[in-house]
């Protein structure tokens, strides 16, 4: 039941709330708080003020807790992010007050006047380089607070009382969740501009359309962009490249990422060491993974066409709805193939298929094997789809 704009449930699995009668268990029925708010959001797409708030407080008490214990408040400011943290803690606050944690709740009170009144240096914070003195003082005095009384025996307490707890069998959690996420009035139409925005990232962010063009360019069949891993500068042929880990469908490879494009390798394997083997910094190299034979070339040129046809013809939307309409699963990978004059070819990859899409200014087709059109959405169709990411998009406007 959603009241006043807010979902009026929390669920939990029953074993988490029967385990927290336990003091010492009290972490599972916290954590069962968390598990709930991430998926609610993740399933029904409900936004944090669209969430009973009582979850939120407890949601972001517990992680005010754990980025403090991990890098004290400094971290926690960081981590948060100036924008976000005056809900952030608020939520917190009134949490800590809510559960009983006044020495906890005085603490966080104290930090956020500290950030109000050193804005620059607050914004510096990282728990690493940056961390300011007067937070390490409250970073001690909440570790001694922690010791007298810890918070999370006393948000599982609070929990515990809550009126919108509904606790369900183990087996029953996921349905339960799906069905709290059917009651959102806009989840069909948020859904969609989800899935939609996902596809475009790929189109339109820098490295991610890179990396998408230069494995669509292995010659003579294109690899499949699986997914974007960490980069790092690291030597390619006897230069210093900012290149990245990229999974395709043949296996692990590099991508070197800069202005004038990007550049595929292969990733060659370590050799495996023998028992008796001695590492020196002379053989180093031989065991560690290292840029083998260069796969593709594609020129920044090419990476910017493809984005504009993309944005031009609405192919992140089409895409999408050629899915849908293949009953497949629209979270697809994407890797471009060719790009012409007013067109692209696009493969999309789902955890079901593969399929071939070709973009065009009046509509978009998935192809067949044969190189026909298998199906067809016009550009009304697809505009239609656009309107529907939109109203999603839009339903979500002023809420964090």
């Amino acid at each position: 039941m959603i009241e006043g704009g807010r979902l009026a449930t929390v669920v939990v699995p029953r074993d988490a709330l029967e385990a927290a009668r336990e003091p010492r268990n009290a972490e599972s029925l916290t954590c069962a708080v968390v598990a709930y708010v991430n998926d609610i959001q993740r399933v029904g797409i409900y936004t944090g003020p669209e969430l009973p708030a009582a979850a939120m407080q407890a949601y972001h008490a517990d992680y005010y807790l754990s980025q403090v214990c991990n890098g004290g408040h400094s971290q926690f400011i960081g981590n948060t992010g100036i924008k976000m943290l005056p809900t952030t803690s608020g939520d917190a606050l009134a949490g800590l007050k809510a559960m009983g944690a006044d020495a906890q709740y005085q603490i966080l009170l104290e930090a956020m006047a500290w950030v109000e009144a050193h804005p620059d240096e607050a914004a510096l914070q990282n728990g690493f380089t940056e961390r300011a003195a007067t937070l390490k003082a409250l970073d001690e005095r909440f570790y001694g607070a922690e010791r007298l009384q810890p918070m999370t025996p006393l948000a599982a307490r609070w929990i515990a009382s809550w009126s919108e707890l509904r606790a369900v069998a183990t087996e029953q959690y996921s349905s339960e969740i799906e069905r709290l996420a059917q009651l959102h009035p806009h989840l069909s139409q948020r859904r969609i501009w989800r899935s939609v925005r996902q596809i475009s990232f790929q189109m339109t962010d820098p490295l991610q359309i890179t990396v998408a063009a230069a494995c669509g360019a292995v010659a003579p069949d294109p690899e499949i962009k699986l997914a974007v891993r960490s980069g790092s500068h690291m030597d390619v042929e006897g230069e210093e490249c900012l290149a990245f880990v990229v999974l395709t469908d043949k296996g692990t490879r590099i991508c070197v990422f800069e202005e004038t494009g990007g550049r595929l390798y292969e990733l060659r394997e370590p050799r495996p060491m023998p028992g008796q083997a001695r590492m020196t910094p002379q053989n180093l190299g031989n065991f560690l993974p290292h840029v083998g034979v260069r796969l593709s070339v594609v020129g920044a040129d090419t990476i910017r066409t493809f984005t504009r046809i993309a944005e031009q013809n609405l192919a992140a939307e089409a895409i999408d709805l050629l899915l849908r309409r293949s009953d497949l699963d629209p979270a697809g990978t994407i890797t471009a193939i060719r790009v012409g004059d007013g067109s692209a070819t696009w493969y999309a990859v789902t955890r079901e298929a593969r399929i071939v899409v070709a973009t065009f200014g009046d509509r978009a087709d998935v192809v067949g094997l044969d190189g026909r059109a298998a199906l067809t959405v016009t550009r009304a169709e697809i505009e239609r789809h656009a309107a529907e990411a939109a109203a999603g998009r839009d339903s979500m406007r002023g809420q964090s």
